[in-house]
Formats: structure tokens, sequence, C-alpha cells
């Protein structure tokens, strides 16, 4: 009687040794099921990782073509201010240089007009001068010419002169 008992106890063991193991498998075949899924898991999440690389690199393309552009359209706009500003100055020297020319023009009108002015002023000077000299001649040699006449007059108006002996006599009764 105890053998059999022994032997369905140990029928039991084997039954629950056997269970266990059965249940070790399970749980082993479910952590090994549960890695591969962690293992896709991971796989997956990698790829979805290397998309989102991706894209934000696209992304970043994108924004750096971007930038480009609007730095290039930034740049011509500046070459156009710039060329616009240079032609404004351009005008701005070609007006100044025909303000400056018609100056320099009307200056030299002024100027023809002046030595005109001169020339004539000059002539009428030189006339003038010649005249004033001529009249200074004629009067020197009119003063010159009474002088003479005076001279005469007075030599004729004079006394004639005395003769010596006479002159002598004259001072000797004043003695």
């Amino acid at each position: 009687h105890r053998d059999k008992k022994r032997d369905k106890e140990k029928v039991k063991e084997k039954e629950k040794a056997k269970e266990k193991e059965r249940d070790q498998d399970k749980e082993k075949e479910r952590n090994w099921d549960k890695e591969k899924e962690r293992e896709r898991d991971k796989e997956r999440h990698r790829d979805k990782d290397k998309e989102k690389d991706q894209e934000k690199e696209r992304h970043k393309d994108r924004e750096r073509v971007r930038d480009k552009d609007r730095d290039r359209d930034r740049n011509k706009d500046r070459e156009k201010i710039k060329e616009k500003e240079k032609e404004k100055d351009r005008e701005e020297v070609d007006q100044n240089k025909e303000k400056y020319d018609v100056m320099k023009e009307g200056e030299k009108d002024r100027e023809k007009i002046k030595d005109k002015e001169g020339e004539k002023d000059r002539r009428e000077k030189g006339d003038k001068e010649k005249e004033k000299d001529e009249k200074k001649e004629k009067k020197e040699q009119e003063r010159e010419k009474e002088r003479d006449d005076k001279k005469k007059k007075e030599k004729r108006s004079r006394t004639p002169p005395r003769s010596y002996s006479s002159s002598r006599r004259s001072r000797s009764s004043s003695r």
C-alpha cells in the first residue's frame, strides 16, 4: 500500500516536474517571442528614426536652398539699388558738369564782353591819353611861346643896355 502511494506521489511529482518544464518552456517561448518582438520594434524604431533623420536633412536642405535664394534675391536687390544710386550719381555729375560748363561759358562770355569793353576802354583811354598828351604838349608849346614872347617883350621894353663908360659914370657920381 505504501509503495502504491509512493508511486502515485512519484508519478504526481513527475507530472508536476513535466508541468513545470512545460511552463518553463512556454515562459521561455514567450520570452523569446517578446525578445523577437522587441528586436522587431527596435528595428522599426531605427527605420523610423532614419526616416525622421532623412526628413530633417531634406527639410534642412530645403531651408538652405530657400536661404540661398533669399540671399541671392537680396544681393540682386542691393545691386539694383547700388546701380540706381550710381546712375543717380552719374546723372548728378552730368548735371553738375552741364551747370559748370554753362557757368564757364557764361564766364567766358562775360570775360569776352569785359575784354571787348576793356579794349574799348583802353582804346578810349589810349585815345584820351593821347589827347591829353597832345593837349599838354600844346599847352607846353603855348607856354614856351608865351615865355619866349614875354622875354622878347621884356627885352624890347627894357632900356637899351648902357655902355660901360656911362655905367661907370653913374656909379662914380653916386659916390
